[in-house]
């Protein structure tokens, strides 16, 4: 797997709603009706970074969750990293 080019990176951003692109990484934030939910949403996101041995950076502050995406072996963006936001982007934040 490589890095994604510019022109790959633009277009795959269309798949991946929600998500912002800052330099080499993906962010997203997520906001929560209570601290329990959240934790929930982390141990969900933990779950798929188990299964795909990718690990992004995390941030739990009370009801706020961000995930920070970028394949620090390759120094930007892959495919791994979008497909990875697509699936966290799929899960559950309704509870």
């Amino acid at each position: 797997m490589s890095k994604l080019t510019e022109v790959e990176i633009a277009t795959r951003m269309s798949d991946v709603k929600g998500w912002e692109r800052h330099g080499d990484m993906l962010i997203r934030s997520w906001q929560f009706p209570s601290f329990r939910r959240a934790l929930e949403f982390v141990n969900q996101v933990a779950a798929l970074c188990e299964k795909h041995d990718h690990h992004p950076d995390i941030v739990l502050s009370f009801r706020n969750v961000r995930l920070e995406l970028s394949t620090h072996e390759h120094a930007g963006l892959t495919e791994r990293d979008f497909s990875f936001a697509v699936e966290v982007g799929a899960l559950p934040v309704d509870r």
